[in-house]
């Protein structure tokens, strides 16, 4: 047996009949002038609160077996009271065991949804490999509240014929909305990230599906970062968090001009050169920023960095992670999204993927 299932067992039957035994030893110790025993219609509702309505009728059982028995030797003229005592007992178990039925209902509903809304959120996030064409990657997503609610962050790196391009975004509100338009925005970017040869229209791609798709009030904040096949990177900031290079010389944040978020105007500036490799980049969501202690003072998120920017690119998204829950003492207010992209020195290795009409003109030319 877990120890879970037997904590559960333990509230459910063990707290209600250590109480049945602590009003039963009142009652003999008051004497016969006070009378506890009607008190035993507590039980069976604290059982309910814990347990299902199996749990309830034995508790209720326990109850009134435990106040017969004590009333065995009552008194004529106690006889009637104790009758009434026992029915309410009686009584309060059946409504009990109702109540606990209708909470285990909403219980089994709710697990139900979290595993719809999870595999959804899988859906849409895929896992990504540990490296692309030499381009170290380490992804790390923590939300708010994981067994409830679907956060809006997303993320995605790709092999294209213009270089490994990547982005994180982060689309307003939660729940099963946000990651229906997460899901469009990361389709847009898949498709014209292979497609497009400018990073900028990539994003105005973005743009495009978000006021399609979205409601008047959507928007998605986003960074689109582009390695090119000679080991140059290249970004642009779509309302979103400025992205932090980490070198040699330590962490500083990217020198980028921002864009309107995606659904507001993305895709009116140009695309900036950050650096060159060796270098990595990292992306992350508003959460770690606003990550707050309980007396609502910010994390510092550049004294984390300067701690932890020796670490590798797994290591580093790892101890972020750390420091932001215990920073909350795992409170979170926002999601919290990390992507790292190791660029190494020099060009990209392997061979780019085709181009969309490369493929397109592959597969016509045996009818030609």
């Amino acid at each position: 047996m877990s120890g879970s299932r037997s904590g559960r067992i333990v509230r459910a039957f063990g707290l209600p009949c250590l109480l049945v035994a602590a009003i039963l030893s009142a009652d003999t110790l008051e004497g016969p002038k006070t009378a506890f025993v009607g008190v035993l219609a507590v039980t069976p509702m604290l059982a309910a609160v814990f347990g299902g309505p199996a749990t309830v009728v034995a508790v209720g059982v326990v109850a009134l077996t435990s106040g017969w028995l004590f009333g065995l030797h009552a008194h004529d003229g106690q006889v009637a009271a104790q009758q009434v005592r026992l029915g309410v007992i009686a009584v309060m178990t059946l409504l009990a065991a109702v109540a606990a039925a209708e909470r285990v209902r909403r219980e089994t509903a709710l697990d139900r949804l979290t595993l719809v809304t999870l595999a959804v959120s899988e859906a849409v996030i895929r896992p990504l490999p540990d490296t692309l064409r030499g381009v170290g990657i380490a992804a790390r997503y923590t939300g708010v509240e994981a067994q409830a609610h679907v956060g809006g962050d997303v993320y995605e790196v790709l092999s294209t014929a213009h270089g490994v391009r990547a982005v994180l975004g982060d689309v307003r509100g939660k729940g099963l909305s946000a990651v229906r338009l997460a899901n469009y925005v990361l389709g847009a970017f898949r498709e014209a990230a292979r497609r497009e040869e400018s990073l900028v229209d990539v994003v105005r791609a973005m743009e495009a599906l978000v006021r399609a798709e979205g409601g008047d009030e959507d928007f998605v904040t986003a960074v689109v970062v582009e390695v090119t096949h000679d080991g140059a990177v290249t970004a642009i900031c779509c309302g979103h968090p400025v992205p932090v290079l980490l070198t040699a010389d330590g962490p500083r944040p990217a020198d980028v001009v921002p864009d309107l978020p995606l659904g507001l105007g993305a895709g009116r500036v140009d695309a900036r050169r950050l650096a060159r490799g060796p270098v990595r980049v990292l992306l992350f969501s508003d959460g770690l920023t606003e990550a707050r202690d309980r007396g609502g003072r910010f994390l510092d998120v550049d004294a984390a960095l300067r701690r932890h920017a020796g670490a590798s690119g797994a290591d580093l998204v790892d101890a972020l992670q750390r420091s932001v829950a215990d920073h909350t003492d795992g409170e979170l207010r926002d999601d919290v999204t990390l992507l790292c992209l190791g660029v190494p020195e020099g060009p990209l290795v392997g061979e780019p993927p085709q181009s969309p009409a490369e493929l397109v003109e592959h597969q016509r030319s045996p009818r030609t």
